[in-house]
């Protein structure tokens, strides 16, 4: 943060209008308390006002100039004369934002200590700052909210499962009828019957015969099984195009008192959507999510919760929303599934002595579809789990069966050397530090980016404070944990020949374009010592200390984000549709063909993948890799 000290050249204090609200519910006392702890600060244009890691111990009150508030790189508010910052970082649980001044500016500091103590002393007071700070906070979450249940009611039926339609004859019989419902397990069938009549054929007509009918037909009327159904099929079926809303299909069924419409496209039948596949597409809500993780009592719970995620990534994509925003849903919703389900395998005492962490994307934040397992558990030091390989067998296998593969790199809680004491854990940093090879520096990359998810957050902490402490200052060793990022091609001439050929090579977007951002700006952040993990705030903290040029941090900013967003597309439209498992469905590899991007797509595919390449050569000089 600026210094805050003043010398011969600082100009005398500005007085501070205490006659503003809400400081004019002060006493006289009460305001001549506040203008002894006022500080002042005088920030020149483009300086950082208050940086991620800075702590927050003032109200800022802007009196000259502005000042940006800046969040992932966006400016998200200007504060201009008379309004105040960051109440969120003093009382929302963590700076998650910067500030930078816009011109020239002068803000005066109320220090944390004074404002806490005259809201106190002063009921009215208090309750108008932080009565305002809850409302900030409310709406914010209500905007949030809004923009999920936006996309939520935009949806589409093409995003909800559907039964494919099974046909039988009209002289079919009802025991056929019923054969091909057992052997689908499915609840109805459509009726192929041509209308005929005395007089010859008539117009063909689709009908539906479902499990009630067949029960009613046979057991309470008493039908022969051998009846036909084509005269006992129900006609004139209710139908709905495939690319209609949602909840038009679920107005449709109240209205007519229905189970299930038949769905068409291009005015073929396609399939059936029931009742309970469009309550359920409806209700992929994160707050719903989040309230079925809460109430699980089993691992089973768990899963369907799980898989409703994969559904609610599928809608908010299709509706347009910004995959930095699925990315911290995701996150926040996997984090509670991990959670709860630790929670309900492991007793109170493992609880009460471990930390459960995740690394890789999912310890970044950036998880955005499930990949495999990067998890691991850090025990207090002396304490002894006798049922700890059958409870950690069983989480790894539980989130196999929630949609997450293991990891290739057995990089799991079910693998010992990633579920051991905080020691065992220091000693295993303290060799990826000083006897680096391609194995060390990818474990030291991986457990730099670790959060906590449950247990004693305090374990984590102490090993993370190891692993910098320890760090060494010198070139080899940061020179050989950059390497990776140069480690997979970039392809670059490749968009000139092959994007005017029909068939064009398809392209790892992973290795070429995300992993390459990853790793060079994990490199330099870990050279900074700086603690975030997420890509984008280390991309920003970066820029904020002069460590990166802010043009090509907006511009990789931009890049990730785009990247992020076709890899995305790529995997949700190349998943498989009717296979009644969301997770399966996504579950493929990172595999993009650029002849099958858009123009839009492809261009920026191209520009994302020339800006990644000329990164990987700005990470080769800087940490002089090509020597």
């Amino acid at each position: 943060m600026t210094d805050r000290s003043r010398d011969s050249s600082t100009p005398a204090p500005i007085a501070f209008d205490s006659d503003r609200p809400p400081f004019d519910l002060l006493t006289p006392d009460q305001r001549a308390a506040l203008a002894d702890a006022l500080d002042i600060g005088m920030y020149a244009k483009d300086s950082v006002v208050l940086g991620r890691d800075d702590p927050a111990d003032a109200l800022f009150i802007v009196l000259r100039g502005s000042v940006q508030e800046r969040h992932g790189g966006e400016v998200a508010a200007l504060h201009g004369p008379g309004d105040s910052f960051d109440l969120a970082a003093l009382y929302g649980g963590g700076l998650i934002r910067s500030f930078v001044a816009a011109e020239d500016s002068v803000c005066h500091l109320f220090p944390r200590p004074a404002l806490e103590g005259l809201a106190r002393d002063n009921p009215a007071f208090g309750a108008a700052v932080l009565g305002d700070f809850a409302q900030r906070m409310r709406a914010l979450a209500a905007e949030r909210t809004n923009r999920e249940m936006t996309a939520l009611t935009m949806a589409r039926i093409r995003q909800a499962y559907l039964h494919p339609p099974l046909f039988v004859a009209g002289s079919a019989s009802l025991r056929d009828a019923a054969e091909t419902m057992k052997r689908n397990k499915a609840s109805s069938v459509l009726v192929r019957d041509s209308g005929a009549n005395g007089d010859g054929p008539g117009e063909e007509r689709i009908g539906i015969l479902t499990g009630t009918d067949l029960r009613d037909r046979v057991v309470l009327e008493g039908r022969p099984v051998d009846e036909p159904v084509g005269p006992l099929a129900r006609y004139g079926l209710l139908t709905i195009d495939r690319d209609d809303l949602l909840f038009n299909a679920l107005v449709l069924m109240t209205k007519h008192a229905v189970r299930r419409v038949v769905v068409t496209e291009n005015g073929a039948v396609v399939g059936l959507l029931g009742q309970s596949d469009l309550l359920a597409a409806l209700s992929n809500h994160s707050q719903v999510i989040g309230v079925q993780v809460e109430q699980a009592t089993s691992p089973e719970d768990l899963r369907q919760a799980s898989l409703s995620i994969v559904a609610l990534i599928r809608t908010l994509h299709a509706t347009g929303v910004k995959v930095a925003f699925i990315a911290d849903l995701v996150t926040e919703l996997n984090r509670r599934i991990f959670r709860k389900l630790f929670e309900l395998l492991a007793p109170p005492d493992l609880l009460d002595n471990s930390c459960l962490i995740v690394m890789g994307s999912e310890g970044r934040g950036e998880q955005l579809l499930k990949t495999d397992q990067d998890n691991g558990l850090i025990l207090r030091d002396g304490y002894v789990c006798p049922d700890l390989p059958e409870i950690v067998a069983a989480f790894a296998r539980h989130l196999v069966s929630f949609g997450y593969p293991p990891c290739p790199g057995n990089i799991m809680v079910s693998n010992p050397d990633w579920t051991r004491p905080l020691a065992g854990y220091k000693d295993a940093i303290f060799h990826w530090i000083h006897h680096p090879d391609e194995a060390a520096a990818m474990n030291l990359a991986i457990f730099y980016d670790a959060a906590a998810v449950a247990g004693d957050t305090s374990l984590l902490d102490e090993a993370k404070g190891y692993l910098l402490s320890r760090l060494q200052d010198n070139q080899m060793f940061f020179s050989q944990f950059a390497r990776p990022t140069l480690a997979f091609d970039t392809p670059s001439g490749l968009f000139a020949a092959l994007f005017e050929r029909r068939r064009a090579e398809p392209v790892d977007i992973k290795k070429a374009g995300v992993f390459p951002i990853v790793h060079g700006v994990r490199a330099l952040a870990l050279e900074k010592h700086m603690t975030e993990t997420n890509t984008v705030a280390r991309i920003w903290a970066l820029a904020e200390m002069g460590a990166l040029d802010r043009k090509l941090a907006g511009e990789l900013t931009e890049a990730f984000a785009i990247l992020s967003t076709i890899r995305l597309k790529a995997r949700v439209e190349s998943g498989g549709e009717g296979t009644g498992d969301p997770a399966a469905e996504l579950a493929i590899d990172n595999m993009v063909h650029p002849d099958r991007l858009g123009k839009l797509d492809r261009d920026q595919f191209k520009d994302c993948l020339a800006l990644v390449k000329s990164f990987k050569e700005t990470i080769a000089y800087h940490f002089r890799l090509n020597h």
